[in-house]
């Protein structure tokens, strides 16, 4: 891990959350999240470290619990994908700065200048590595169709302050949304090159997400999933211009009918039976669609239940009121006090 040199001073003014849906599958990435503690309680005061954990899975907690300090494991219901558990993680981060990342990109990226770049110019800071993508251009076109900016090149990492995670979360595909940002101009996007590291292997782009090939088929499924309302809305301009061109004809075959002498028999009964058709049809497909389109914007899959439990012996606040010399009266020291003055005034 390459992070920039630390200021000398832990800023407390901040909050910081890092979410992982993933807990670290070796030795090696664990030592990545416990350099990545120790650098941000170098500049932080407050941070938090979310992880999605299933102990089927990744074992035991002690072991993580032992190594990092402020963490929080969500034990999510079983059979949650890799994008219901980053959102699951996203959603539940508390942070004025979250970080959503992988344990297999720490090593690759200087996490705290993300964060503070983030802070400091209310950006969505995300990394970006240099691998190959032969699947780039049509996942950047079905991106576009569905509302998201894909970047060839892009990874895991992303670092958001609380208000544009607010946009992201809102985005009505969130499951995409906190792994691709939304197309919004209140969310503009900056990219931190991989840097070198010769003490890691070569970068791999999704290798938290499961084999290459099952991860690029479940993108361009749920991107072909996304990409409907715009579809629909498609769908709906050309039966709007289908009702009208059926309008247009059925027009123009009673002016034939009415001003030419000769015109050829059945014709204009024809003519008027496919104008009508087509009337009729296009009005229905945009009836169905837009009432489609209102459906599905009504009908938002509710994610909010993911987190069955959660490990965190943690007190972020803890040392506040030792530092700022405030005591807490009980409910028995507060009645003495006010029993004294009442008993001197007896006694006078």
């Amino acid at each position: 891990m390459s992070p920039s040199a630390p200021t000398g001073r832990q800023r407390d003014d901040l909050l910081i959350s890092i979410a992982l849906s993933a807990a670290p599958r070796d030795a090696g990435q664990l030592a990545q999240l416990s350099a990545l503690a120790r650098s941000l309680d170098s500049r932080f005061r407050y941070w938090e470290m979310l992880i999605s954990f299933d102990p089927e899975r990744d074992g035991a907690a002690s072991l993580l619990q032992a190594a990092i300090p402020n963490l929080r494991l969500l034990h999510l219901r079983p059979g949650a994908s890799f994008y219901h558990r980053r959102l699951a993680v996203a959603s539940e981060a508390i942070g004025d700065v979250v970080l959503l990342t992988a344990a297999s990109e720490l090593g690759y990226l200087d996490v705290p200048a993300m964060i503070e770049q983030a802070e400091a110019r209310q950006v969505l800071v995300m990394g970006r590595h240099v691998s190959a993508n032969p699947l780039g251009s049509l996942a950047m076109a079905m991106g576009r169709g569905a509302g998201l900016t894909i970047g060839p090149h892009d990874m895991l990492t992303m670092a958001l302050p609380r208000a544009l995670l607010g946009i992201v979360l809102a985005h009505p595909d969130r499951l995409l949304a906190t792994r691709f940002p939304p197309v919004d101009q209140r969310l503009p996007i900056v990219r931190q090159d991989i840097a070198a590291n010769p003490q890691l292997p070569r970068f791999r782009a999704g290798s938290e997400t499961g084999p290459l090939l099952f991860r690029r088929t479940e993108i361009l499924h749920r991107l072909t999933i996304s990409s409907a309302p715009r579809v629909l809305t498609l769908v709906a301009v050309a039966a709007l211009m289908a009702t009208g061109g059926g309008v247009l004809f059925a027009i123009y075959s009673v002016v034939v009918w009415l001003t030419l002498a000769h015109v050829q028999p059945g014709w204009f009964t024809t003519s008027l039976a496919l104008s009508l058709t087509a009337v009729f049809l296009g009005f229905a497909i945009f009836g169905l669609s837009i009432g489609l389109r209102r459906v599905l914007e009504a009908l938002t899959a509710s994610d909010e239940d993911l987190v069955i439990d959660e490990a965190a012996p943690i007190d972020l606040f803890g040392k506040v009121m030792d530092e700022f010399n405030v005591e807490i009266a009980t409910q028995h020291q507060a009645q003495h006090q006010t029993a004294q003055p009442q008993v001197r005034s007896a006694a006078e």
